[in-house]
C-alpha cells in the first residue's frame, strides 16, 4: 500500500487509476531490474557486498510512485504522453518566473 505518495498524486500526471497501476508497476520492474543488475556488477568484480549493496536496498514500488508524483517520469499511453514533459530550459522559465512573481503567458 502506498502511503507517501498515495495514489490520488498519482493520478493526476497519469490519467486514471489503472493506468497508474500499469504505470507503477512498470516501472518498478525497471527499477528492480536495475538493482539486480547493480548488484550482479558488484559480485562480479568480487568486492564486499555488505557495504555497497545496503544503496541499492528500496521498495520498488515506493521509489516508482515517487518518481511519478514527482514528475520525474512521464507517461506514454497509445504514443502520446499523459503530461507533456518540459524541457530544462522551459522548468528554469518557469521558476524565474515564479521567483519573480511573473504571471507565465498563456499558450494560446
Amino acid at each position: 500500500m502506498l502511503s507517501k505518495p498515495n495514489v490520488k498524486e498519482i493520478i493526476p500526471r497519469v490519467g486514471n487509476r489503472y493506468q497508474s497501476v500499469l504505470a507503477l508497476a512498470k516501472r518498478a520492474r525497471q527499477i528492480e531490474a536495475d538493482r539486480l543488475v547493480k548488484i550482479a556488477e558488484l559480485k562480479e568484480k568480487n568486492k564486499d557486498l555488505k557495504d555497497e549493496a545496503k544503496e541499492f536496498v528500496y521498495d520498488a514500488v515506493n521509489k516508482a510512485a515517487e518518481e511519478i508524483a514527482d514528475g520525474k517520469i512521464y507517461i506514454k499511453i497509445n504514443g502520446e504522453y499523459t503530461i507533456t514533459p518540459e524541457s530544462e530550459m522551459e522548468k528554469e522559465i518557469r521558476k524565474a518566473q515564479e521567483e519573480a512573481g511573473i504571471r507565465p503567458e498563456s499558450k494560446e
